[in-house]
């Protein structure tokens, strides 16, 4: 079925939205104003999805995208629209998410900070490999080979191309790259024949020191050593294989820096780092506290975390591994100051209570998800009052925005 149709808007994924008969119409890489003929691919009863077949009129705020692999490739949402075009695009998200399901005033969010890097930022890919490494065609399990990816650092996309000189690569499922400078580097690769893999990670050792081989998820080898270090400002961490680190350090450190301000001007005593993964928050912000505590579910994680608060001279630290909202009945609840930064799924139901509960006088939330983070400040409003909403521009080319919000109990 191919239709005419001109676009309305952008839905929360970045896709085109226009209507067929009062039904809703999404449509990827469509631009507001545009008029284009679509082919539908999916449709049931309260929504079509379609594809473009041919721009009748083009927005003239649609540009080239300069990546190769665009058209095919399921990595970036928003290549085809002007940077900042796009700030503006998730600048409106957050707002109109907030207040809409919030209640949060609109004019209480500050204007987007813009990612200090447009490409280049990302600090870590993840290839998928079938004989040859790449990334998913959108929406299958097929692998488009890619030579270069315009969103990884230059370290990894020199990685990138000496991989897919090698030729057939056998008995891999996945390629991991870290980079978080020139010198540390991590590659990572994952194998059902250990034995099999030796002749490629002997050529990759001429490109990367740091080698390591996982065979049925678990490490079996490694070259050099396991671990890398990220450094954010006057602060180092460490970074190994199967560690989350956030992937844009240059915009990560904008962020950290703010929520540092906050931590200054509201002079904690005590500090809890809740969702804190390897520790990075809480140890970048330790020097302006008494007692910093963190909470993580992931073991791995909060063993980082001490590694990390040692590689930093952080002794004000305790770290606890567990289930946020488990291990909150359990530790002491004497906090000022409460930290955040959840998963895409925001904040169990319980958390927020314990949070109420142990009433600090400053909440900071950092979220990567506006819709959890307009549900939970519902939640907080009773208690907390808003003082500052920023969003982030972490993911330059995609629909993701981060967002940090400062709160004071009321």
């Amino acid at each position: 079925m191919n239709v005419n149709l001109i676009i309305d808007r952008l839905d929360h994924q970045g896709r085109g939205i226009g209507y067929i008969n009062k039904k809703i119409c999404f449509v990827e890489d469509a631009l507001p104003g545009e008029e284009v003929e679509i082919n539908i691919v999916k449709e049931n009863s309260k929504i079509y999805e379609a594809t473009v077949k041919k721009y009748i009129k083009k927005s003239d705020k649609r540009v080239t995208p300069e990546c190769p692999y665009y058209d095919v490739c399921g990595g970036c949402n928003l290549l085809h629209l002007g940077y900042n075009d796009q700030l503006a695009y998730k600048q409106e998200k957050v707002e109109n998410i907030l207040s809409k399901y919030g209640n949060i005033d609109p004019s209480l969010i500050g204007k987007i900070v813009p990612s200090p890097e447009q490409f280049n930022y990302r600090n870590k890919v993840s290839l998928k490999v079938k004989n040859i490494a790449g990334f998913y065609k959108n929406k299958t399990n097929d692998i488009v080979k890619i030579d270069e990816c315009l969103l990884a650092s230059k370290p990894i996309n020199k990685l990138i191309k000496k991989i897919n000189e090698f030729g057939k690569l056998e008995h891999i499922s996945d390629i991991v790259i870290k980079a978080m400078s020139d010198e540390e580097v991590m590659l990572i690769i994952y194998t059902d024949s250990c034995k099999d893999v030796d002749t490629f990670a002997e050529y990759m050792s001429d490109f990367v020191k740091n080698i390591i081989i996982f065979g049925n998820n678990k490490q079996v080898s490694s070259t050099n050593k396991s671990n890398i270090i990220a450094r954010l400002g006057k602060k180092q961490y460490i970074v190994n294989p199967l560690s989350f680190f956030q992937i844009n350090l240059a915009q990560t450190l904008n962020i950290y820096n703010k929520i540092n301000e906050y931590v200054i001007k509201s002079k904690s005593n005590n500090l809890l780092d809740l969702y804190c993964g390897t520790g990075s928050i809480g140890i970048f912000v330790s020097d302006n506290c008494e007692s910093l505590t963190g909470v993580e579910i992931i073991k791995e994680a909060i063993e980082n975390a001490k590694e990390n608060a040692k590689l930093n001279g952080v002794k004000n630290s305790s770290f606890y591994v567990g289930d946020t909202k488990l291990v909150l009945d359990k530790i002491n609840s004497n906090f000022d100051t409460v930290i955040v930064d959840p998963p895409r799924a925001g904040l169990d139901k319980k958390v927020v209570d314990d949070i109420i509960k142990i009433s600090p006088s400053t909440l900071v939330y950092l979220s990567c998800d506006p819709m959890t983070l307009a549900r939970d400040l519902k939640l907080l409003s009773e208690k907390y009052e808003i003082v500052e909403v920023t969003p982030y521009d972490m993911f330059p080319n995609t629909y993701h925005v981060e967002t940090l919000v400062l709160l004071k109990k009321k």
